[in-house]
């Protein structure tokens, strides 16, 4: 049986996206299941793989990434914050999700924006914390906040 795992989830079906928010939250610390889209996170979370604390969300070239499918994935995880990342040109699709979203930011973004705004909802774990500082974080509450980019 696989383990649950308590990481960050982040669905980016853009690889370089995907793979630099990786490597910058990876080097703090964090743990992170990146899965390459929204349906893939949606998996994840429907076969019990993943417990996030925080979700990080780019819809940028991402098919399956519609509204009612990235709705559904915030919904199997209510109460935990989410960064969402749109195009530039499609802020009008997703603003009705800007409420439910801790931040939002759209195209153009610097991937600095997205970890420090990370390190604010979901301080990163010190060295030895392992996943207790995982649970305490998880269980102290994020202020809701709405941000454009």
């Amino acid at each position: 049986m696989t383990e649950l795992r308590h990481d960050i989830l982040l669905s980016a079906a853009d690889w370089q996206s995907r793979t630099l928010i990786l490597a910058e939250l990876q080097e703090l610390g964090y743990e992170v299941m990146a899965v390459p889209g929204v349906h893939y996170a949606i998996q994840a979370a429907l076969k019990g793989l993943v417990d996030p604390p925080l979700l990080i969300i780019d819809v940028h070239h991402d098919p399956e990434a519609t509204y009612e499918k990235v709705q559904g994935l915030l919904s199997l995880f209510p109460d935990r914050p989410a960064i969402l990342l749109i195009g530039v040109f499609d802020q009008r699709q997703w603003e009705p999700l800007r409420s439910r979203a801790s931040h939002f930011f759209r195209r153009p973004i610097r991937i600095g924006d997205v970890v420090a705004t990370v390190q604010t909802l979901f301080p990163p774990p010190t060295s030895g914390e392992g996943r207790e500082g995982v649970e305490q974080a998880r269980t102290t509450e994020s202020p809701s906040m709405n941000e454009s980019a």
